[in-house]
């Protein structure tokens, strides 16, 4: 028996067979399952690749050798922005794509869209009043464009309506510098017609405060002249004043101008002669008017600045020294300081120099004083009032210091007494008549000439008036629970009990009044009665005599005066009718006496 050797076995006896070799059935599978997966990756990686959305163009690297569909893309990028610059941009580009460019189909839409906005942009610049800007931008609307026409019209009308409001703002100039204030309105009603709201809202708006302004400033510049005709010298300030007031931005300006530099020589005329005369009040009080830089010779010069200068230190300060009030007199010292030697005017300027040095050092001290006042202790009170006695009888601010002195001792006062007066409405609070006494009695304390002694007597008198009320209340009171019982004799009786001149006596002698009133009417109504049942009856003369017994001045005396009139003219008028009737002839009489 032949033995085959285990490398002879056949193939499928190899794979099937136990041993090292098993795990071999598993290759074929792997590597089928490979291949199946690798053409499957390449296939998802070809329709990707062919599926994919080509990168979007770099805008910032556009010019003009890139692609058109490129360059179609950014401008339509940039004319979203609805910019001037990016839509003009954009229109410029496909506007000259004829029909047979690839792109011209699909640029057509967007062009029109681009030109309709940039004309809507064209009609804003309009109204803002900038027609150079809304016709450069209609200049890039291309001729095919769906807007063409409708912009060219527009352009057109917006040029026409330009030349005439144009025009008619030089006829308002015309009319204003020819001073016709009817006709430069009636010009600016004109701008009415247009339609543009530049012309129709803004430009009138401006237009019309510029004629108020032109008329004002006129008639400001013909009032000035009139009072300068009359050469007084004080009309001739007014006019002067007047003139100077005048808006610089006015044609009435350069008129103003002249005639101020003229009336400027007449003030400063009229001070030399006041000066001259040793006038020297009235000579600065007209020459600190005029300006500095109308002063055309040195003499004058120096005047103006004497005249601001006393101006300047002469300002009667507030009671209280101010920084301002130091500032002035410095600008004063300042001023007379640029007077030369030479200058006719340095004598005095001199003179008034060392006063002013010696009221900036009053000032000085009080100022420095009334901080420490300001504390609002006494201490620092009588600090001040200590510094401000130094100011001697003969210092120019020596009226000033004493104010301050009285205000400051006043401050004292009101520290000394306020605790008196707190404690006297601390016991006033208790409402009682003994407590209210007691306060009223430490009030006086406050003696007369005292800072707070009117305060005290303000108080003292409402308190007083407080225990007139508490002592009046139970009459009060008492009176009224016998009106309500019907009482009222009695109730009136109790508050005539409150005595003239105490704190209720107005209250009780309106209940009186009230009660008065209340008795007579339940006295008097049964007579009026009386009487109307009379007058009823017919018997109007009784009917009269009764009622004349209701007195003048009682509740029911105006109801009793009006019924006896119409009662008295109802009996006239009976007498009157039987007198007529007694002395007419009857029928029969009548007929006997014509027989006879």
């Amino acid at each position: 028996m032949t033995s085959t050797p285990t490398s002879q076995k056949p193939l499928d006896a190899q794979i099937l067979s136990p041993g090292r070799s098993g795990p071999r059935i598993w290759v074929w599978p792997l590597l089928w399952l490979s291949l199946l997966a690798g053409s499957s990756a390449v296939g998802v990686w070809a329709t990707v690749w062919m599926t994919r959305i080509p990168p979007l163009p770099d805008c910032q690297q556009i010019s003009t050798f890139s692609a058109d569909s490129e360059r179609l893309y950014c401008a339509s990028a940039a004319a979203a922005s609805n910019t001037d610059a990016a839509l003009v941009g954009a229109i410029d580009l496909v506007s000259s794509w004829d029909q047979g460019h690839p792109l011209h189909d699909d640029s057509r839409s967007r062009l029109n869209d681009w030109t309709r906005n940039l004309l809507t942009k064209a009609r804003q610049y309009v109204e803002k009043g900038d027609l150079v800007q809304a016709q450069r931008l209609v200049a890039h609307i291309p001729i095919t464009a769906e807007v063409y026409t409708e912009a060219q019209q527009e352009s057109s009308a917006w040029a026409n309506e330009w030349d005439r409001g144009v025009e008619t703002v030089k006829a308002i100039d015309r009319s204003i510098q020819a001073e016709d204030w009817s006709a430069a309105r009636q010009a600016l009603q004109d701008l009415k017609l247009l339609k543009s709201d530049y012309w129709l809202k803004t430009q009138h708006q401006v237009l019309a405060k510029r004629l108020q302004r032109e008329q004002t400033a006129y008639e400001q510049l013909n009032e000035a002249r009139t009072l300068a005709q009359t050469g007084d010298i004080e009309q001739i300030a007014i006019a002067f004043t007047l003139a100077r007031e005048i808006d610089l931005q006015t044609r009435a300006w350069p008129a103003a101008k002249v005639a101020i530099e003229t009336w400027a020589d007449d003030l400063l005329q009229y001070g030399f002669q006041k000066w001259e005369q040793e006038d020297l009040t009235a000579a600065i009080e007209v020459i600190q008017q005029v300006p500095i830089d109308l002063a055309k010779q040195p003499e004058a010069e120096d005047l103006i600045y004497f005249a601001h200068a006393q101006r300047l230190a002469t300002t009667d300060p507030s009671w209280v020294p101010t920084y301002g009030d130091m500032l002035n007199l410095v600008e004063a010292m300042e001023a007379v300081k640029r007077i030369d030697a030479t200058s006719p005017f340095y004598e005095d300027a001199q003179a008034s120099l060392v006063t002013w040095e010696q009221k900036l050092a009053d000032l000085k001290q009080l100022y420095a004083a009334n901080l420490m006042a300001q504390v609002g202790l006494k201490p620092t009170y009588r600090l001040a009032a200590a510094q401000a006695s130094q100011i001697g009888m003969d210092r120019p601010q020596r009226q000033q210091a004493q104010t301050l002195l009285s205000h400051w001792g006043k401050e004292i006062e009101r520290i000394e007494d306020r605790p008196i007066l707190v404690r006297a409405e601390q016991l006033a609070a208790q409402d009682e008549i003994p407590a209210l006494k007691t306060a009223i009695e430490e009030a006086r304390k406050i003696n007369l000439g005292r800072a707070l002694r009117l305060d005290a007597q303000t108080k003292i008198a409402t308190w007083l008036k407080r225990i007139e009320i508490i002592e009046d209340t139970p009459l009060m009171d008492q009176a009224q629970q016998l009106a309500r019982q019907g009482k009222l004799r009695e109730a009136v009786a109790e508050a005539n009990k409150i005595e003239s001149g105490r704190a209720l006596h107005g209250d009780a002698q309106a209940s009186i009044q009230e009660w008065t009133t209340q008795i007579q009417i339940a006295e008097d109504r049964p007579i009026l009665q009386a009487a109307e049942q009379l007058a009823a009856q017919g018997r109007l003369s009784d009917a009269i005599a009764t009622a004349s017994r209701i007195g003048r001045g009682r509740a029911l005396s105006g109801q009793a005066r009006s019924a006896i009139a119409i009662w008295a003219n109802q009996r006239d008028a009976i007498l009157s009718a039987r007198r007529r009737a007694a002395s007419e002839p009857s029928y029969d009489e009548s007929e006997a006496n014509t027989d006879d």
